[in-house]
């Protein structure tokens, strides 16, 4: 049986480092291709070791978005290769201290046997392997949450000022993770909450007030920076006027009947790709069909914990998963657009919590039973588990990778490409065919910094008519004509325009990736 002790710290380090092994694993190819998001962290990062402070904001990037993870994978591109590898891995190594950081939690909010269970299912949970894989800077907010409620939980049995007052500035400094991290603060302030409506005298009810009041001044003096940025830039409320439900043409146009379906429509399309898959997003992949954002273990543990923290409610662990299962999806209900699982990403260690307390109450229960039907019963749940870890790996690396969506997500092809031309001489000009990505697009940027590239598609050509026949020509000196997509067929009109033209080219799969014609 589990006990606490040493048996329990090898368990954690050794789901810790599965979880590390699952996120650094072929990180700079799985997912296949570099996907612009991605590329516009490693952008942000290469501004901060040109210019140091860019802010607390980062504009256009991501149509807008919190700088602080930029900060964080900077500091890795000063002891590592500014490489895919290594963008991807600034955040893969938060997604792994977020198991870390689970457990932490739970063992502080219940106990040990939870707290394994919790890093466990979280360590190879879909949603949250993908999402830590990648170089989107959410994977810094579920970190910085299971870091709160640790610190948080530990606090209460020992309380201190100065304690509170480092839990309060972490509090404050999470507003710089993402913009969903703001539907976390109401699961920060519950623990306070509980202990003020607990507090058994009048003097400890002050000190309850006092810890409250000294955690929301660093918090807020955390928050300076930020509060500054929004009320003097206008592109801080442009990103979230841009993506609220509130503020769509649908929702103006209807009364208040169409409004109560058209978010009671979001919550089902959101359930759909979080339990069932089939409603995939363009923006990370998430969603595939036949590939939920949960397991089937978890996604029927979860249902059956938040019961069991329903029946709870008076602790305040339990209040804050309740709390967190009410105020964390509304990211994607009151939002339109792809982007749901991103922006509801930090309920993902919450869903692990709460489908870890059956699992461990099972566990606890088996403790009575005869030696028999003891280790039958545990014995299940650790195949269970097992089980899960073995399938969502291999269906991860496995079928969702190959998927179509995935493969339209993740452009793979121009990834190719743009590594292609980062080894053409360094004064060549380059042409570049492509019916879905321009000359600008941040893949290329941060592929291919140095590279001279000209539109010369139809779609992304400037000054020429969209009839216009396309441009073959080429100026003096090394030149290269870069064919991606429908432009491939271009090759042979290349060849016989310039016969002793070198062409090469990249498959996978059977299918050509990219062509670069070279007079």
């Amino acid at each position: 049986m589990i006990r606490i002790g040493d048996r329990a710290a090898l368990l954690a380090a050794l789901i810790v480092g599965a979880a590390a092994v699952l996120r650094v694993w072929q990180l700079d190819t799985v997912p296949l291709g570099l996907h612009n998001d991605e590329a516009w962290t490693g952008l942000n990062a290469r501004d901060v070791l040109r210019d140091g402070w860019i802010g607390p904001y980062l504009y256009p990037s991501g149509l807008g978005q919190p700088s602080g993870p930029v900060y964080w994978t900077a500091l890795l591109f000063t002891v590592l290769p500014q490489t895919t590898y290594t963008l991807r891995l600034s955040m893969a190594l938060l997604g792994i201290a977020t198991v870390l950081f689970a457990y932490g939690a739970a063992r502080a909010m219940f106990d040990e046997v939870t707290a394994l269970f919790a890093a466990a299912l979280l360590a190879v949970m879909p949603w949250h392997l993908h999402l830590s894989r990648s170089g989107f800077m959410v994977g810094a907010w579920p970190c910085v949450e299971m870091a709160i409620l640790w610190a948080l939980f530990h606090l209460r049995s020992r309380p201190s000022l100065l304690g509170f007052a480092a839990v309060g500035l972490l509090i404050g400094l999470g507003i710089y993770t993402y913009n969903g991290y703001a539907a976390f603060l109401p699961v920060a302030v519950t623990p306070f909450v509980y202990d003020l409506a607990t507090a058994p005298t009048a003097p400890a009810r002050r000190r309850c007030v006092a810890h409250a009041a000294v955690a929301a001044s660093a918090a807020l003096v955390a928050m300076v920076p930020m509060a500054r940025y929004a009320a003097t830039h206008q592109q801080y409320a442009w990103r979230h006027r841009d993506v609220s439900v509130f503020h769509s043409k649908a929702w103006s146009d209807a009364d208040w009947s169409q409004r109560a379906d058209i978010l009671t429509a979001r919550g089902r399309e959101w359930a759909q790709g979080v339990f069932v898959g089939d409603r995939p997003d363009n923006g990370d992949g998430l969603g595939e069909r036949d590939h939920p954002l949960l397991d089937p273990l978890v996604a029927v543990a979860a249902p059956i914990g938040l019961a069991m923290a329903l029946r709870g409610w008076r602790r305040p662990a339990c209040g804050v998963l309740l709390v967190a299962t009410a105020v964390l999806p509304l990211g994607a209900l009151l939002t339109i657009g792809d982007g749901l699982y991103r922006r509801t990403f930090g309920l993902a260690p919450f869903v692990a919590l709460l489908g870890a307390l059956p699992l461990a109450w099972l566990w606890r229960r088996a403790r009575g039973w005869r030696r028999v039907p003891r280790f039958a019963l545990t014995g299940a749940i650790v195949l269970a588990v097992c089980a899960m870890a073995a399938r969502n790996a291999l269906a991860y690396f496995g079928p969702l990778q190959s998927s179509q969506h995935m493969r339209q997500v993740y452009p793979y092809q121009l990834d190719a490409a743009a590594r292609a031309l980062a080894r053409l001489p360094p004064d060549s000009t380059n042409y570049l065919f492509s019916d879905r990505w321009g000359a600008g697009f941040e893949t290329i940027r941060w592929l291919a910094p140095d590279t001279k590239l000209i539109d010369r598609s139809r779609e992304f050509r400037k000054g020429a008519r969209p009839d216009a026949p396309l441009d073959l020509d080429r100026e003096p000196g090394p030149t290269a004509f870069v064919l991606l997509g429908v432009y491939l067929e271009l090759t042979d009109q290349l060849r016989a325009r310039y016969p002793d033209a070198a062409v090469q080219e990249e498959a996978l799969d059977g299918e050509i990736l990219y062509r670069i014609v070279r007079p």
